[in-house]
């Protein structure tokens, strides 16, 4: 199969640069991977479906928004309980106020943020519909429950991909690639230099890096939803899936530190998706069989959910109605590109990297969930372009969570918005090649820019910096 581009991973990042590509490029020939059964990614599978206030671009992320809100699967939320000692979590709900008032987050006091909740089925359903909209005249091939299996590269390029669907093993020749898929998998398989954990202080010079690397990583996730229980439901018990997994004293633990917090969003559907930080150290991603390591976060789920109804009355009107198919992972395996954004650049703001290549912007703080886990406030800062370019495979483009970013960077560029406006700029520069018949590191940064209306954004940020 001779394709121009194939995009693995049709997440928050893979949705906006497949949007883009065929927006931009009628006619072109794509192939999309997942192993999920739709578009979404952690957003929807995982159950992560709140986006953070924080500042965006001009992107896709609008159109988004439009259509959930209009179609009831979502709004926008403001904090309504917040965490105490005595309250161990926050509570997030429906309010009134415009999509527009969650695009803040520097300066703005934890009482003022706004985030957008949206129901994880109206979303993977919302980009659905928008990539069948963005393609017609072009030949798309969606290949959802599929795998990367091998990669073949050869004088810099990548000349084949082998991929493995529901219905047999499919070999495609792709022009380009856009490696949207959690820890980089087309560009570790292609022989990309890859980077796992934190860094050492002295590989980037980042003030708050340790003074030696490890495999800790941001905490992960197990999401799950709670729905009012029906009446004459029986106690709680746990499921004898989870029944045999052992928890150690992982019990013990919550009772001598009162727990860990979580976060309830409503969620547009009814009851709440709530969001344990973390369910489990980061680090066992590395060493841990992932069947076992799924296993061990349904348990703890299931175990903090009976130690809150014990401590917590309250909470016994609710059950829990399913967990979410997928792990939330903050972090995986990254890649070590042209660019790596650093600490310094999150701290430092825009101008720290170059404004001139900067192709996304955020602000949120560099959050880590975990053992030593800590907020650290940034600036409003740039992304630039060689983020997402690798070293050695001139025909592919890395976007998303593993694009070229440090452990600290990554713990805040991290979120669904930033990826979206990281996938539009990897769909942009996609499109270019495939007019120009050149290749990502050839592309102009300023047609990039054009099109994701970077320099609306620099203007409009420095207009409102204060002092």
């Amino acid at each position: 199969m001779k394709i121009d581009v194939l995009i693995a991973g049709i997440g928050s990042a893979g949705f906006a640069a497949a949007y883009r590509l065929f927006a931009l490029c009628p006619g072109v020939r794509a192939v999309l991977v997942d192993p999920n059964p739709g578009p979404g990614g952690t957003s929807v599978f995982g159950g992560v479906c709140c986006w953070e206030p924080g500042r965006s671009g001009y992107g896709v992320h609008f159109e988004l928004a439009r259509r959930l809100m209009d179609a009831g699967e979502g709004f926008v939320g403001k904090t309504t309980e917040f965490v105490s000692r005595d309250n161990r979590w926050a509570i997030s709900s429906r309010c009134g106020d415009p999509y527009e008032s969650t695009l803040r987050r520097f300066r703005v006091s934890p009482e003022d943020m706004r985030r957008f909740h949206f129901s994880p089925e109206g979303m993977s359903r919302t980009m659905g519909e928008m990539l069948g909209e963005a393609a017609r005249g072009s030949e798309c091939v969606p290949l959802f429950r599929s795998s990367l299996e091998a990669v073949t590269a050869d004088g810099g390029r990548i000349v084949s991909v082998k991929i493995r669907t529901p219905d047999g093993v499919i070999d495609a020749e792709p022009g380009l690639v856009i490696d949207c898929i959690g820890g980089a998998a087309v560009a570790a398989l292609a022989g990309e230099t890859m980077a796992m954990g934190e860094e050492a202080r002295g590989t980037y010079g980042e003030p708050s890096a340790p003074d030696t690397a490890s495999l800790c990583m941001n905490g992960i996730t197990q999401c799950f939803r709670i729905t009012p229980c029906p009446a004459g439901e029986e106690p709680f018990r746990m499921p004898e899936e989870y029944a045999d997994v052992d928890l150690g004293d992982w019990e013990e633990q919550m009772r001598r530190t009162d727990g860990p917090v979580a976060c309830w969003n409503e969620d547009p559907r009814g009851g709440y998706i709530v969001n344990m930080l973390p369910t489990a150290p980061g680090g066992l991603l590395a060493d841990t069989d992932f069947r076992d390591l799924e296993r061990l976060c349904g348990a703890r789920v299931y175990g903090w959910w009976r130690w809150l109804r014990d401590r917590c009355p309250s909470v016994r009107g609710y059950r829990i109605e399913s967990l979410f198919p997928r792990l939330g992972l903050r972090e995986n395996c990254r890649l070590v590109g042209q660019y790596v954004l650093r600490e310094q650049d999150l701290l430092n703001g825009i101008p720290f990297c170059g404004a001139d290549s900067v192709v996304a912007i955020a602000d949120h703080p560099a959050d880590i969930h975990g053992s030593g886990g800590r907020l650290t406030p940034t600036g409003v800062y740039g992304i630039p372009y060689p983020c997402l370019l690798p070293r050695h495979t001139d025909n592919l483009l890395v976007s998303g969570m593993s694009a070229s970013f440090s452990h600290l960077a990554a713990s805040s560029a991290r979120l669904s918005r930033t990826m979206l406006e990281l996938g539009e700029a990897a769909g942009v520069a996609a499109a270019v090649c495939v007019r120009q018949g050149i290749l990502p590191g050839d592309v102009p940064v300023g047609l990039i820019r054009k099109e994701v209306r970077a320099d609306e954004m620099l203007r409009e940020i420095l207009q409102n910096r204060p002092g």
